[in-house]
C-alpha cells in the first residue's frame, strides 16, 4: 500500500479542523478536492477511516492508526525538510530538546546550553522546558529528538537512560528570617511557608510525595505559582521557601537574591536522564549532546 504525504496532510488537516470545509479554507483548496483527497485514501486504505455525524468528524479505528501514522510521517517530512534546509544554509546540524522545568535555571544554560552550543558551531538548538512525561512522550511523537527528565512515571514506551540524581534544595531570600541560620528543620520551613507550583498539576503526586518524604505535607503551601521563573521572584520577594531540583554535577548555582538553606535530616533526591527516540540512532547534534551531559555526569563521580 503507498500512501501519499500530500493525502495524508489533507486527511489530517480535515480531523483536526474537524470538517471537509475548514481543512479546505485552510489549505486553500476546494471542498470537492478535499473530499476527493479523503476518498481516495479511502480506496488505497480499504477501510472507512471517517464518519460525519452530529455535525462533528469521527475517526473509525481504522482512521486512528491512520492518523497516529500521518502524524508521524509529516513530522519526518518536515524534519527532514528542515534538516536539508541545514545543510544548504551552512547549519551542521539541529536538535530539539525537552528539558524538565526544573531545569529552567541559570546553571543549565551555563553548564550544558552554552559549553554544547561553543563546541557545535552552526547546530540549530531548539529548547523548550516542560513537564517531564509530558516531553518525554513528545520524545516518542517524534515532536522532540531528545528529552532530558526527571524520572516521574514516564510513558511505558520510553527508554530512559539514567545519568544522575538531583537534590530537592530549599531556597529564601537573602534577607529572609531563616537565611542567617546555620541549619533549619521541616518544622522551620512549613512555619514560614512553602512557594510550590500548583498542586493540581500532572507532576503534583510526585512532587508531594517528595515533600511527604522530606517530612513535609506539601498540603497546604503558602503560595502556588507557575512557571519556575516565577516562583524564584516569589521567593526574591520573601514570601516564603521555594523549592527546586539540583543535579549534582551543580557547585554553584548562580544566585544574586537567593540562598540555598541547610535543612536536617537526609536529602531528597530524583533521577534525572535521557529520554530518546526509539530505535536508539540519531544525528550527530542528538549524540553530542548526549555526550556533554553524560560526561558532567561521569565528572561528579569523580
Amino acid at each position: 500500500m503507498t500512501l501519499d504525504l500530500f493525502r495524508l496532510l489533507v486527511f489530517v488537516t480535515v480531523v483536526d479542523r474537524n470538517g471537509y470545509s475548514a481543512a479546505a479554507r485552510h489549505l486553500h483548496l476546494a471542498q470537492s478536492t478535499v473530499s476527493h483527497h479523503v476518498s481516495e485514501l479511502e480506496r488505497a486504505c480499504n477501510a472507512e477511516l471517517l464518519r460525519y455525524k452530529e455535525r462533528a468528524v469521527h475517526l473509525t479505528p481504522a482512521g486512528q492508526e491512520v492518523y497516529q501514522t500521518a502524524l508521524a510521517m509529516l513530522a519526518e517530512q518536515d524534519r527532514l525538510g528542515k534538516s536539508l534546509g541545514d545543510l544548504k544554509g551552512g547549519r551542521r546540524g539541529r536538535i530539539r530538546l525537552g528539558a524538565s522545568m526544573a531545569l529552567e535555571q541559570k546553571f543549565f544554560v551555563h553548564e550544558v546550553i552554552a559549553p554544547f552550543c561553543r563546541a557545535n558551531p552552526g547546530t540549530s538548538l531548539s529548547l523548550r522546558f516542560g513537564h517531564s512525561q509530558r516531553e518525554a512522550q513528545a520524545v516518542l511523537d517524534r515532536e522532540l529528538d531528545l528529552a532530558y527528565v526527571i524520572r516521574w512515571h514516564l510513558p511505558d514506551e520510553a527508554r530512559f537512560e539514567y545519568l544522575h540524581n538531583a537534590k530537592l534544595t530549599f531556597l529564601v531570600s537573602r534577607d529572609h528570617e531563616l537565611a542567617g541560620q546555620e541549619s533549619v528543620t521541616v518544622e522551620d520551613i512549613a512555619k514560614v511557608g512553602l512557594i510550590t507550583a500548583p498542586l493540581s498539576g500532572p507532576e503534583s503526586f510526585y512532587y508531594r510525595e517528595l515533600l511527604r518524604e522530606s517530612g513535609l505535607s506539601g498540603d497546604s503551601p503558602a503560595l502556588e505559582i507557575d512557571g519556575l521563573q516565577a516562583r524564584f521572584l516569589a521567593a526574591t520577594s520573601g514570601l516564603g521557601v521555594m523549592t527546586t531540583f539540583v543535579p549534582d554535577y551543580v557547585d554553584d548555582m548562580g544566585l544574586e537574591s537567593l540562598i540555598v538553606l541547610t535543612v536536617e535530616g537526609p536529602p531528597v533526591t530524583v533521577e534525572l536522564g535521557l529520554v530518546r527516540q526509539p530505535g536508539g540512532s540519531g544525528s550527530n547534534s542528538v549524540d553530542a549532546f548526549a555526550v556533554r551531559l553524560r560526561a558532567l555526569a561521569a565528572s561528579n563521580e569523580h
